[in-house]
């Protein structure tokens, strides 16, 4: 899992870090959201195999507390969202070469989810603050857009 080195009162904290799970269809994302998500999946895997329990999964989808452990039993969907945001990145001209390994997983963890229109709606929104921040820094297909053009793909 990929972990944030914080310094409180001269001591050294790790804490997790945010991974993206952006439910959209990939074709949508800038190419820095593509390009995150599909690291981060990696991430959340290697902090799936340590933390195996059921326990503290959220019911429903969120962000924030409970984003990583509402994907722990959904293996089956992240693996194939996976394999959607690597066939993406390939179109753009991007490596993607990395696989999301499920071997050594308890079975319990692979299930297959889809998003409601409420999740859809909780990650459009995050995605168009994103691009509100930062939008000249966002790419997509390797070329500046604007905001304009990126807040009404994610829409």
């Amino acid at each position: 899992m990929c972990k944030k080195l914080v310094i409180i009162k001269n001591k050294l904290f790790f804490t997790l870090a945010v991974v993206r799970v952006n439910l959209i269809n990939p074709g949508k994302l800038a190419d820095q959201h593509l390009v995150a998500e599909y690291d981060e999946m990696l991430m959340l895997m290697a902090y799936v195999r340590k933390h195996q329990s059921l326990e503290g999964i959220p019911e429903n989808f969120c962000l924030g507390k409970g984003h990583i452990k509402f994907f722990k039993n959904k293996l089956l969907y992240l693996k194939k969202r996976h394999e959607a945001l690597k066939q993406e990145m390939r179109k753009r001209g991007f490596a993607a070469r990395k696989t999301l390994d499920t071997k050594g997983i308890d079975k319990k963890l692979l299930k297959d989810w889809s998003p409601n229109p409420q999740d859809l709606q909780i990650i459009k929104k995050r995605l168009k603050q994103k691009i509100c921040l930062k939008p000249q820094w966002y790419r997509y297909y390797g070329k500046h857009r604007s905001k304009e053009f990126l807040l009404k793909l994610v829409s």
